[in-house]
């Protein structure tokens, strides 16, 4: 199936004109959460979000080349219910935040997978090290927000990295290689088809 095809559907699952295009929807705190959780000793579950972050989803049909996913997260914005967990996390043998202030997403593939569901591929860097990762995402819901008369579409995604693929050792007696992150998203139309 082609990537037009793809992005049609896509675009249909959203509830919005396939002529629209290009569409820019913004990603942003107020709208967005982005978690993560590990597992210790596999009795226990360390979780904590990101607070700072911003990215948008472009679409054009015409340009499937030019369809992306970018995400860019202040390292340093990592928070957890136990500030020494946190504080632990900022550290070098982590996400380095002195070294490493940002961690960045860019999407190189999207396929669907199933009734309101899609695959985002692409590559995570974290720590200034880059590797292929892949995200599940589903829509929740659809809606045209009523004070601006502009389309939005929730969406929760959920994909899982190995720490030791970022450099990340520490702790491998107690932690899980695997850090789980679920993001959940309202993608508010943030510019205007072009002509």
């Amino acid at each position: 199936m082609s990537r037009k095809i793809l992005l049609t559907i896509l675009l249909g699952m959203m509830g919005l004109p396939a002529s629209a295009l290009p569409l820019t929807f913004g990603i942003s705190p107020g709208s967005t959460d982005i978690g993560f959780a590990v597992d210790i000793l596999g009795v226990a579950t360390a979780a904590g979000a990101f607070r700072q972050f911003s990215g948008s989803l472009t679409l054009d049909l015409d340009h499937p080349e030019q369809c992306a996913v970018t995400v860019s997260i202040d390292s340093g914005s990592a928070a957890m219910g136990w500030q020494p967990a946190a504080s632990l996390l900022a550290g070098e043998s982590y996400l380095d935040v002195e070294h490493y202030p940002e961690i960045r997403f860019i999407s190189h593939q999207v396929t669907i997978t199933g009734k309101d569901r899609v695959r985002m591929e692409g590559l995570l860097t974290l720590r200034g090290i880059s590797h292929w990762e892949t995200f599940d995402a589903q829509l929740v819901d659809r809606r045209r927000e009523a004070e601006d008369s502009a389309d939005s579409a929730e969406f929760a995604a959920i994909g899982s990295v190995r720490r030791s693929d970022y450099q990340m050792d520490d702790g491998q007696s107690l932690l899980d290689d695997r850090v789980t992150f679920t993001i959940r998203t309202r993608l508010s139309l943030v510019s205007a088809p072009a002509p």
